[in-house]
């Protein structure tokens, strides 16, 4: 009995690792992709393989989503730097420390919450407070190594963390919201047979009302900040450092796409939910 549990234990430590590996691979062949596409200041990229370890956050949980990520991250900024598009050690300090604490924290709350609301206020939660720890080691970082950025006011270092926040928050969302649900669902066949990990790869539908807040919400914030960008100096501040001015219209744009696109898929979301809560037994 004893040697029947050990040999599970083995192949679960063994799926979690080829899990964790794939999640790795595709994440950082997906950053590679779009790796040409900078930020507004010349640093960093814009990443919508994010959905790759999104995928596997909410599938598989916190650890195969958050190991996954940081990973997969390091891996493909190692591949950049051979052609000067990013620093290994920049991406250890950075990326690696936020990637792998965004998708770890979506796949605990999502683990805690199964339902498709839950998935939508994880996300922006998560993609926030992953994405503002990178911000923090890029500015950290160039403010030690780079001369132009250490002069900077610590107000103006600041304003561009929570700029580079707003930035990966706003590129982000608009693909995993919409895409993970659908490759979800392509999946399900597999994840299906690999219950020893994923003991409930699917989310529920909830209550409609419970998932019309989470929408709602994430929307309304998304616009707020898109608002604040628009009509306030504060947005300007944000961006002030940017490299490419010309760009920051669209970055602001981004916002309000987001808010959109959360809204787009919440609506449908909650359509779904409606008809699957009034079905009779």
């Amino acid at each position: 009995m004893r040697g029947g549990n050990e040999r599970q234990d083995s192949i679960s430590s063994a799926l979690k690792i080829s899990l964790i590996s794939v999640s790795a691979v595709l994440y950082a062949a997906g950053i590679a992709v779009t790796s040409p596409i900078s930020t507004p200041w010349g640093v960093g990229h814009f990443r919508p393989g994010v959905v790759i370890p999104a995928f596997f956050a909410v599938t598989c949980g916190p650890l195969i989503g958050g190991a996954g990520a940081g990973l997969g991250c390091w891996l493909g900024d190692l591949a950049l730097s051979f052609w000067g598009l990013t620093d290994p050690i920049l991406s250890l300090i950075a990326g690696v420390p936020g990637n792998f604490v965004g998708f770890y924290l979506l796949g605990w709350l999502t683990s805690r919450f199964r339902s498709w609301g839950s998935f939508i206020l994880g996300s922006l939660v998560s993609f926030t407070i992953g994405n503002f720890i990178c911000a923090f080691g890029v500015v950290g970082y160039f403010s030690t190594v780079v001369p132009v950025w250490a002069p900077w006011p610590i107000e103006v270092k600041l304003a561009t963390i929570v700029g580079f926040t707003l930035f990966w928050v706003a590129t982000m969302i608009p693909f995993v919201i919409p895409l993970v649900p659908i490759i979800m669902k392509g999946a399900e066949p597999v994840l299906n047979k690999t219950g020893s990990i994923i003991k409930n790869p699917r989310l529920s539908w909830g209550k409609p009302s419970s998932l019309a807040v989470s929408w709602i919400f994430v929307a309304m914030i998304l616009t707020i900040m898109y608002l604040v960008s628009i009509f306030t100096p504060v947005g300007d501040f944000l961006f002030s450092k940017v490299t490419e001015p010309q760009l920051i219209p669209w970055v602001k744009a981004l916002l309000l796409i987001a808010a959109g696109v959360v809204t787009f898929f919440g609506v449908s979301a909650t359509i779904v939910a409606t008809r699957v809560f009034r079905k009779p037994e």
